[in-house]
């Protein structure tokens, strides 16, 4: 239940505590950024009864008519709705919203990683936000620029050759030595 709450709500996305490599103007945007999403976008469901006047309506979710008594969820942003307590979950990773917290856009409900990450990239390397003017983007991810390094040397990797191993980047001379096949003619490793 932990684990899933801090993959729902990551503290680094709303606490600049848990950022401590933040520079001044990166915690200012960190705070006006959580300050916004808390005023305009997060709600909590509710989980009770289905009441009598909502007898007989659909699911927001799945369509399934709910009737009275029926365990329900409603989310006070997003209207007189109700859903099946298995369908309150975040719109992209289809988990179910731990206590009922939920962000809300464009009439969707999301988990606070996957509503942050509609607006701000996530680091690939801390899982922090990224606030910065530029970020490095390879592989279908981003990373901050001083964190694209390779797994094995720290080296920075900005605008050099790397290998991903693991989900992760190697440097050349890395994986050359450490994982690379040797040639069975030559004894060089394969590049």
């Amino acid at each position: 239940r932990a684990r899933a709450l801090l993959q729902q709500l990551p503290p680094q996305d709303c606490d600049e505590r848990y950022c401590p490599e933040l520079a001044e103007e990166e915690r200012r945007q960190l705070r006006a950024f959580s300050a916004r999403r808390r005023e305009e976008a997060l709600g909590q469901g509710l989980a009770c009864p289905v009441p009598g006047p909502c007898h007989g309506c659909p699911c927001r979710k799945c369509g399934r008519r709910l009737n009275k008594g029926d365990p329900g969820v409603s989310a006070s942003r997003l209207g007189d709705q109700f859903w099946h307590p298995s369908c309150f979950s975040c719109h992209f990773c289809q988990q179910q919203l731990v206590d009922l917290i939920y962000f809300q856009q464009d009439g969707r409900i999301y988990c606070g990683r996957h509503h942050a990450e509609l607006f701000r990239p996530r680091c690939a390397s801390c899982d922090q936000l990224i606030f910065m003017e530029e970020c490095i983007e390879a592989e279908g991810r981003r990373w901050h620029l001083e964190h694209f390094c390779c797994l094995e040397c720290d080296e920075p990797l900005r605008g050099q050759r790397y290998v991903m191993r693991s989900g992760r980047p190697c440097c050349r001379g890395c994986f050359e030595s450490l994982f690379a096949e040797p040639c069975q003619a030559c004894g060089d490793p394969i590049g």
